[in-house]
Formats: structure tokens, C-alpha cells, sequence
């Protein structure tokens, strides 16, 4: 079975224990599920759980299992993965492993967790909208309604501003990954003149691309600076 469907397939965060499941005592196969996964260390949940059944767990077979399951979850592409899902990481991996996957975790999630946000304040916006409406609405009422309309879209506003830098950020994390592909490619000994030429080619490309990415962000941030600094001096200028 793929990593991915047996990682899609647990994440209820569920963590009890059936009495089936104290009495079949696979406790190295329980945690190997766990790990692979990316769940937290169960053991104490599923110790107490087995003791009503009078049960005792072998929490040293779990914790081996969990641990040989957590280098199959925590890795570069299960990182992306898990980010694309829109998942909440609970730190799980080891030292060793964690850069790894959150290389691949965070600049997927933070795209698909802004756009998971935005749906909802979409869905705020056409609510209000759909409260005003409602013409026998008292002056207070409406103007609540008003208010909540006019700080939903701030909100998307402020929103849109952060996926158009995520978005960059992720072009960006991409052309990294495939430089780091490419450049690994041609350390081998083994690449004909023509696919060295080739390689070379899309390399000088993803460089000028990645310049170009680097450039916009210097420049968004420098804006974005500016922003905050005049922002700070409105808000000044009404306190006084």
C-alpha cells in the first residue's frame, strides 16, 4: 500500500484502542501505523485504555515501531504531501528527519492553508451580503452587518497579499528543488554532451528565474515596508 493512502488513512487523531486490538498485542505493527502516519506518541493513551481490559502493553515494541514508521513519514515528499493537504504538522520527526520534511511541508502548507482561509472569508462576505438583503432589517442590525462586511473584505484583502507571496515562495521552493536535481545529474559520469548541454541549459534558466523571483520578493517587502511605516504615522496622527 502507498505511504501516502496509509498516511491519508491516519489522521483521525483518534487515539484509543479497541479491546480487539489490546488483545491481538501487535504493538510493533500499532506503532509502525502510527509513525507512518505522523501521529504523536500514543503510548500512554493506548497503555490506559488496555489496562480496563486487563492488558498490559509492551510500550518498547510500539515505540520501535513508531520509530521505523516515522522515517518512512518524514521525508521530503511526504512533507509536500501533507503541506498540500492543508495538514497540521505535530512535529513527530526526529531531529535528523525534520528538516527534511518541513523543506517540503511548510511552503506547500502555508499556500494551501491561505487559500483554505480565503474560502471561508468568501463565504463570510456572501453571508453578510445575503443578511442585508433581508430589507426588514433593523438600523442596528444592519449596520453590525455592514461593519462585519467591510472587515471580512479587509481580511481578503490582507489575505490576497499573503497567497500572491506564497505562491512566489513556492515557484521559488520548486526551481530550488530543481537546480538541487539537476546539479546532482550532472556530477554523474555517466551524461552523454548532449544531455550535459541540455542540463546546463535549463540550469542557467532556473538561475535567471530564480533571480527574477528573489527581485519581486525584495521588492514586495520593501513596499510592503513602507506601508507599515506610513500606516504607523496614520495611526499616530489620529491618536494625537
Amino acid at each position: 500500500m502507498p505511504l501516502v493512502t496509509i498516511l491519508l488513512g491516519s489522521l483521525s487523531g483518534c487515539a484509543s484502542i479497541s479491546q480487539e486490538e489490546c488483545l491481538l498485542g501487535d504493538w510493533y505493527q500499532l506503532g509502525l501505523a502510527d509513525g507512518q502516519g505522523g501521529k504523536k506518541n500514543y503510548a500512554a493513551d493506548y497503555k490506559k485504555d488496555c489496562s480496563e481490559y486487563k492488558v498490559k502493553m509492551d510500550v518498547k515494541a510500539y515505540n520501535q515501531g513508531r520509530d521505523e514508521g516515522l522515517k518512512a513519514f518524514c521525508t521530503y515528499e511526504n512533507g509536500v504531501s501533507f503541506g498540500q493537504l492543508n495538514k497540521t504538522y505535530n512535529y513527530v520527526c526526529p531531529a535528523d528527519l525534520s528538516d527534511a520534511f518541513l523543506f517540503g511541508y511548510q511552503p506547500y502548507y502555508n499556500l494551501a492553508n491561505a487559500e483554505s482561509k480565503r474560502e471561508t472569508i468568501e463565504e463570510k462576505i456572501e453571508h453578510y451580503r445575503d443578511l442585508l438583503l433581508d430589507e426588514e432589517l433593523s438600523k442596528s442590525d444592519r449596520k453590525e452587518y455592514r461593519n462585519d462586511l467591510k472587515s471580512a473584505k479587509r481580511d481578503l484583502k490582507e489575505l490576497d497579499i499573503k497567497i500572491r507571496k506564497y505562491e512566489k515562495e513556492l515557484e521559488l521552493h520548486k526551481i530550488q528543488v530543481e537546480k538541487a536535481k539537476i546539479t546532482k545529474q550532472l556530477s554523474s559520469r555517466y551524461l552523454s554532451n548532449s544531455q550535459r548541454i541540455k542540463l546546463r541549459e535549463r540550469l542557467d534558466s532556473l538561475t535567471q528565474q530564480e533571480s527574477v523571483y528573489k527581485s519581486l520578493s525584495y521588492v514586495e517587502n520593501t513596499l510592503k515596508s513602507i506601508k507599515d511605516i506610513a500606516d504607523m504615522f496614520e495611526y499616530e496622527s489620529v491618536s494625537y
